[in-house]
Formats: structure tokens, sequence, C-alpha cells
């Protein structure tokens, strides 16, 4: 393959970016005040996924300096120990929480022209009702947690596979039809600020584009509070298109034929988001991540394993999936909802320049072993079949020992009433200048 045509348009380092790579691992390892940044965790040097060079490629485009990067990623690792990302995929959500992430209407929806594996998000018809009553924020961003880690060792894994070179970037299409002022609700924003956070601090360099459909002109408003979340670099990634069959057509010209995204999808009423892909058999992406490591689980199969070594042990079927502890969830979201000062004051950067100026050999090879995570068909196993709806999925216990944010759950009543003032303060708002698309 030449290099006008590199699979998953991700280029090669430069050989200033080599010099930087070599120096971020020398600190990683000379590190002596904390001993577990020593070495990566597993899902960052996955070899399908450019192994532990493409983590540190990652870490070192997504700084302007070499100390930077290191403190980064420095910060990622120590957050991956607090929060127990390194194990997370090792045990699924209790089936209740897990059917409750199934209703988020999310899912994937083949590759794009380079490979990337494209994702299907209907935002503005997410029930964040429902989530929050039922898991409450600090489980969600858990669940969040796990469908980033999924995305590394299944999503991202099967698409190397599929083409042949790492690919370690994915492309979004947010669609937000139905999007009104009064669904963007305060607590939805501090969710959109806390998982944003977690992905932009923890996972950098993963977003190849993000394509906005059916946005309505009150989106302007939305936008310019959703991308002051966001990195600079990501917000010039984005491209907003309008609604009906032209754009969709526009929208399917640029993501290609390896994407099976249909008119349906995403033209259709907002009573009838969704059905279209349950028809054609697609689960959302939380519950395929959650069916994925329930199903390792239940075979005593650790995440990681090749199938030939896999353990032969087979679970404690009274043992709760859960987090390692409640303080984890506690911590989690105090990482997400911290002020990101210092993400906000650094000039993102991204080396693109001479980047095919010299020869890097086998720098995006896959390893000889990779393991295919295709089906006997060839289906994608990263996009799998909605499950039997006989009630087949074991049971497992609710982890009722999960504690929330504040002990039960919930938040202070000086917080609702604080929550509610600025959602009130929204609806007026609306009422004085509404855009007549609400």
């Amino acid at each position: 393959m030449g290099k006008a045509a590199h699979v998953g348009d991700y280029p090669p380092p430069t050989p200033t970016e080599l010099e930087r790579m070599q120096a971020l691992k020398a600190m990683l390892r000379n590190d002596r005040d904390a001993d577990a940044t020593r070495e990566l965790p597993r899902t960052m040097r996955l070899p399908s996924n450019g192994g532990e060079n493409r983590t540190l490629l990652r870490f070192t485009r997504a700084r302007k300096d070499t100390e930077k990067s290191f403190q980064m990623l420095r910060k990622s690792l120590a957050w991956r120990a607090e929060v127990g990302a390194d194990d997370c995929l090792s045990k699924p959500l209790a089936t209740e929480h897990a059917a409750t992430l199934a209703a988020i209407p999310g899912f994937y929806v083949g590759h794009g022209k380079k490979g990337h594996p494209v994702f299907l998000d209907h935002t503005a018809v997410v029930p964040w009702d429902l989530i929050l009553d039922e898991m409450g924020m600090s489980l969600f961003l858990y669940a969040q947690v796990q469908l980033l880690e999924y995305t590394q060792a299944v999503v991202y894994k099967s698409a190397s596979a599929k083409h042949g070179s790492p690919i370690t970037q994915g492309v979004n299409i947010w669609d937000v039809k139905g999007l009104t002022l009064t669904k963007f609700t305060a607590k939805v924003r501090e969710i959109s600020s806390a998982t944003s956070k977690i992905a932009q601090d923890n996972y950098p360099e993963s977003l190849a584009a993000a394509y906005v459909i059916n946005a309505p002109a009150i989106f302007k408003v939305v936008w310019a509070v959703i991308s002051t979340f966001l990195d600079p670099k990501t917000v010039a990634k984005v491209h907003i298109y309008g609604s009906g069959p032209k754009a969709f057509a526009k929208l399917k010209a640029a993501l290609g034929e390896d994407c099976f995204l249909t008119e349906e999808m995403v033209c259709c009423p907002t009573k009838e988001v969704g059905e279209a892909e349950k028809t054609m058999g697609l689960q959302s992406g939380m519950a395929a991540a959650q069916s994925w490591i329930r199903g390792k689980w239940e075979k005593g199969e650790e995440w990681w394993a090749e199938p030939r070594t896999l353990a032969a042990a087979q679970p404690d079927v009274n043992e709760v999936a859960r987090p390692s502890s409640p303080g984890v969830l506690r911590r989690i979201f105090a990482a997400a909802t911290s002020t990101a000062q210092e993400s906000n004051e650094d000039e993102f950067f991204d080396a693109t320049d001479d980047a095919f100026s010299a020869q890097f050999g086998d720098f995006d090879a896959l390893e000889n072993n990779l393991e295919n995570d295709f089906d006997e068909d060839g289906g994608y196993v990263a996009m799998p079949a909605a499950p039997p709806s006989s009630g087949s999925t074991p049971g497992s216990t609710p982890d009722t020992s999960v504690k929330l944010i504040a002990g039960n759950g919930e938040l202070s009543s000086d917080a609702v009433a604080a929550e509610l003032a600025k959602d009130d303060a929204a609806r007026r708002g609306k009422k004085k200048s509404c855009c007549g698309l609400c």
C-alpha cells in the first residue's frame, strides 16, 4: 500500500516525533515516583493497535512538548490505577444496569473510507432521566470507561485485522434530531463535560472525524457550549450537516461503502429513532460492550487472553459485577468533573509536516500472531447482533454495594435546587427567544 493511501490516515512519526517518543519512553521508565507507570497497561500496548509505539505517538501528538506529553501520560496512568480502568473489562455490570445502557441509541454502523469504525449516536434522544434514575452519574461514567476500553480491545483490534494496519481512531456521527434547549439541561451539560474530559485526558488522538446530522438552528447555541468541552483539534474535525435526503447523501458519500448507514437511520421521525438499527439486528454500543464482557466473564476467560491460553476456571455465580470498590466511582466522578485548567491552557499540536519524508519501515505492520476477531461467517464481532428476547441472559445480583456521589446516590438539596434553577432559567430564555424549531 502506498503512503498516500495510508490505512487509518494516521501518519507515521516524523524524525522529530521519534526523538520525542524515545524521550517520553525514557522518562516513563525512569519515573521513580510511581512504579506503576513503568509499563503501559494491556490496552495501551496491544500489538494489533500498534503496540506501545502507537500509544507513545498519540500522547506525543497530544501535547506540544515532551514534558507536557509525559505529564499527560503520567496523570492518565495514575487515573487508570485509581478508577480501575485496567481491570474494568473483567466483569460486566449487573444485568439491570446493562439493560438501562441498552436503551442508549448509539450503534456501530461499519467502517469509513479509511477503515475507521463508525459510531452513530442519536444524541438528542438519549434517555438521561432513566440513566440517572437507574444508575446515577458515577456508575454511568464507569460504564463509559468500560466502553472506551472495549473500543481499544475489540473495536479497534477488529478494524485493524480487517484492514491490515493499526487503526486507533474512530468516526462519530452525532444525530441531533429532536434537540431542544429544554433537553440540554444543566445535568446533561455536566455529563457531557465529564465524558468528554475522560476521553480527552486519557484516550487522546482517538477521533478521526465527526459528523453532525439533522442540525436545527438551535444547534448553534448548543454547539457553542459543547465545543468549550472539546480540544481545538477535535472541534476542527467536526462537520455539521442539515437534515433530509440530500444531507444524508452527502454524509454517506463522505463515509463510503463500508459504512452501512441507511437513510432510515437518520431521516426517520424522532419517535422511530433506533428502530432501523434494531431491524438490522444491531445492538447499542453500550450493550455490545456489556455483552462482550459478560461473555468472557461467564466462560471464565481473561478478556485479554488468546483462545489457546484461556483460563478454564468458571466465575463465581454469586460474584457481583461491579467496580472494585465504592471509592472507585467517586474517583471517576471527581476526575471527570474537575476543572481541566491544564488542558485548557495547553496548545494542542498535530505535527503532520513532513509526515512521509522518511522511511519508517514496518512501524504500522501488524504482528503475525494477531487474533482474528471475526465470527465464522466473517461478521464483525464488535458489532454483534441483538441478543435473544427470551430472557436467556444469565442474571447477576444487583451491585447494591456501590456507593454513589453522596453516599445515597443523590445530589444534595442545595445541588438539586441549583440544577432546577438553571433549567428554569433555560426554559425562560427559550420562551423569550424561541427559534420556532423546538
